[in-house]
């Protein structure tokens, strides 16, 4: 049997994420204030065809804003994306379980603890892919740094 490059690799990743999606709905429920998950997950194929779609765009601002503290960041991404539904993608998670998608006003916890998580990254696209938030976190010597990038798209 001769299957499709693709779907051998969707197939993959599926059986991969079944293991990780307990592990992934428990970093949503810290960052996120809601709490219903399954009905708000993309598929696999949802998911690449969203991200095929925003590499189509053109980027035509990348920003780069500086906080003094990560609850200021995830403060700023939360009111930033408030007046928009929005696509969540949480480190490497979102490859094997699928984006997660917020209704408008869906705030983020400015408490979330990444290193208690063991995440690293989070992007939230908003859903007309206009614009998009990405927040990368790295710990060095006991020390938290984030980096904040601020993308429009047309």
């Amino acid at each position: 049997m001769n299957m499709d490059p693709y779907k051998r690799m969707l197939l993959f990743r599926a059986a991969h994420g079944k293991s990780m999606l307990s592990r992934y709905k428990a970093k949503l429920g810290h960052l996120l204030v809601v709490n219903e998950f399954d009905a708000s997950l993309l598929s696999l194929p949802e998911t690449d065809s969203l991200i095929d779609e925003l590499r189509k765009k053109r980027e035509v601002m990348c920003e780069r804003i500086d906080f003094a503290s990560l609850a200021e960041c995830l403060g700023f991404a939360s009111t930033i994306m408030s007046a928009h539904s929005y696509y969540l993608l949480m480190d490497e998670d979102w490859k094997y379980c699928g984006a997660y998608t917020a209704a408008s006003n869906t705030p983020l916890r400015v408490q979330f603890d990444f290193d208690r998580y063991c995440s690293d990254e989070i992007r939230l696209i908003n859903t007309e892919l206009s614009m998009q938030v990405s927040i990368d976190y790295e710990e060095c010597r006991g020390v938290g740094a984030v980096e904040c990038y601020l993308r429009k798209y047309e």
